[in-house]
């Protein structure tokens, strides 16, 4: 019997997903990667060929994010565990709204007490099964803890997205990842 992991590893993999996963994740990391001032300052538009199109307020926070590119890319290597995120460029533009509005670092002590319910340990469990015991248990703890932080977020304002499940601070039904989806699709930028 294949774990979980493996199955849907290749059926994304099949279907050609795993880069439009990983493009969503991008889209939803960047104000946790970047923080909440400059979330409010910026939002990622599109993910082409390892590189992320930010669009930004002005000049001056274009040349801010610029300097601080090579840390915010590291910061995406961390987080998603492999170098997806290889280069960003700043568009200097008018906001259309899919940033975050405010981002809050959850309190890690608030975040560690929170108790998951035994399906979600479950699909966790299954989804980190693999060969190497050291990985599958570094799978298992990053899982968890972003199972964790979505429930805290829940729990303290955020929706939950009617597309994805993610947690997320717009006033929009969708989350800014499943609003880029949807604009890159119809061309538009609606809720639905």
């Amino acid at each position: 019997m294949n774990p979980l992991s493996r199955v849907l590893d290749d059926t994304l993999r099949r279907l050609q997903l795993t880069d439009a996963a990983d493009e969503a994740r991008a889209v939803m990391l960047w104000p946790e990667i970047v923080g909440p001032q400059l979330a409010r300052i910026s939002e990622p538009k599109t993910f082409h060929n390892g590189t992320l199109v930010v669009m930004v307020r002005s000049s001056s926070w274009n040349q801010e994010l610029t300097f601080q590119k090579a840390g915010i890319v590291q910061k995406y290597r961390a987080r998603m565990g492999k170098p997806f995120v290889r280069d960003l460029r700043f568009v200097v533009g008018k906001l259309g709204g899919l940033s975050v509005q405010e981002t809050h670092a959850p309190p890690e002590a608030e975040v560690r007490r929170i108790r998951l319910s035994p399906e979600d340990l479950e699909e966790i469990r299954l989804a980190s099964e693999c060969d190497d015991p050291e990985l599958g248990q570094a799978i298992r703890r990053a899982l968890t803890h972003e199972a964790q932080i979505r429930q805290w977020r829940l729990k303290h304002g955020a929706r939950e997205c009617t597309q994805c499940g993610a947690a997320h601070r717009t006033p929009h039904s969708i989350c800014p990842a499943c609003r880029v989806d949807r604009v890159e699709g119809q061309g538009v930028l609606g809720d639905p």
